[in-house]
Formats: structure tokens, C-alpha cells, sequence
């Protein structure tokens, strides 16, 4: 099969990196060797969890440590865009295997207009816009982040995180929303008070259900 000459040439201009580490691939593929054998999956029994005083269902793909945290914040924080697709494809399998039937749209957990102005994208968006492709639907904008808040992770504990983001969100447009039920998506879930928030704020609106997914949560046993 020939390779066409716009995509050798887009090669030479930006080099294939790999998703999560960032090092340069030297074969085909999305990942390097070292990050493809050292992802850390969560436990089949440790996918799914219940976050938030309603106890929403969040499927959650990896722990967030190695190179998925790398990865991660090379996403949020090193403007790696791009990285989002490859991420987004995993929270859709993860979705996919163990949400599937439980939702018919696609929305994601917004950050606030100075975050995104300071990134220049909203993470969630890039995540659940790629997944949401995959399944041949659009994710809908549907949550708006109502003031800015401090960073969850400057934050000491479960407590004080859902202090900082209760009432944060809300649906502008609730017709928007009414009687269906959602698939929502963020990058991260640790605590569980970011995504249950966004959750009680299209519960408010009048969604039928909400379930979640994330790329990564949580710290495998021994890493500090």
C-alpha cells in the first residue's frame, strides 16, 4: 500500500509522538513500547464505581498514575491537543463495554470560560466529542460552568472538593435535556464531586438518568 505524499510530508513536519509519554515513535502505532506495556488498567472489578451522594455509575478506564497521568497532563496543561483523540477512544470502549444500553447522548463536563481561554480548548470537550464520533453521534454542549473555581487537585479532600464545585453547573436550556438520558465524560475522576455535580445539574433539568465515564481515577495500591 502507498503512503500518500501529504501524510510523509506532515510525518517529517510532526513527527509521530507517542499519546502519553510524548517520545517519538518509531513504527506504527499510537503508543511507544514502554508506555503499551505499563498502562494501568483498572481491575475488571475496579472499572466501575459509584460517585456523589446519588451514587451515579462512572466507568473509569486506567488509574491515574505512570504514563496515563503524563499523558494526562500533557493533554491539560502542555497544550498536546491532539493527545485527546487517543484518549477519547478509550473512554469510549470502556463505555461502551460496560455502560452500554444505559444512555442515548453524549454531553461532557465543562470548564470554566478563563480556563478554557487560558487552554484554548476544554479537555472534556476534545474526549467526548472523539468518543461520541466513534459511535456515529454528537456530544452536546448541553452543561455550562457557571463561575470559575480552584484546581481539584490544590484541594485537600473529597469534602472540600464538592465545596468548591457545588451549584457550579447548570443547563441553560433544560428543554435541551428533559427525558434523556446522558453519557457524561471528563478526563479525570477522583473523588467523584467534579462529575457528580455536572451529574446533579442535568438530574435538576430534568434528564432521565446520567451515567459517567473517565479516562483515568484513582492511584493503583503503593503509589504515593
Amino acid at each position: 500500500m502507498s503512503v500518500h505524499p501529504v501524510s510523509l510530508f506532515l510525518d517529517l513536519l510532526f513527527p509521530p509522538r507517542c499519546a502519553f509519554c510524548g517520545k517519538l515513535l518509531d513504527g506504527p502505532g499510537e503508543l511507544c513500547g514502554g508506555c503499551g506495556n505499563s498502562l494501568p488498567f483498572r481491575e475488571e472489578e475496579a472499572v466501575v464505581q459509584r460517585i456523589g451522594e446519588n451514587s451515579y455509575r462512572c466507568a473509569v478506564t486506567f488509574y491515574y498514575d505512570g504514563p496515563v497521568r503524563e499523558g494526562v497532563r500533557g493533554l491539560k496543561f502542555g497544550k498536546k491537543s491532539w493527545r485527546a483523540k487517543v484518549f477519547g477512544r478509550y473512554i469510549a470502549r470502556t463505555a461502551a463495554e460496560r455502560l452500554s444500553g444505559e444512555f442515548d447522548a453524549v454531553t461532557f463536563v465543562p470548564v470554566s470560560r478563563k480556563r478554557n481561554f487560558e487552554r484554548g480548548f476544554d479537555q472534556a470537550r476534545l474526549l467526548a466529542e472523539e468518543a461520541a464520533r466513534l459511535w456515529g453521534v454528537r456530544a452536546e454542549p448541553v452543561l455550562k460552568k457557571t463561575r470559575h473555581t480552584r484546581a481539584q487537585s490544590s484541594l485537600p479532600g473529597g469534602a472540600a472538593r464538592a465545596k468548591n464545585v457545588q451549584g457550579a453547573y447548570a443547563v441553560p436550556h433544560p428543554e435541551r435535556v428533559r427525558g434523556r438520558r446522558f453519557l457524561l465524560i471528563d478526563d479525570v475522576c477522583t473523588t467523584g464531586s467534579t462529575m457528580s455535580a455536572a451529574a446533579d445539574a442535568l438530574r435538576a433539568a430534568g434528564a432521565a438518568e446520567v451515567v459517567c465515564a473517565a479516562l483515568a481515577g484513582g492511584r493503583r495500591a503503593g503509589e504515593t
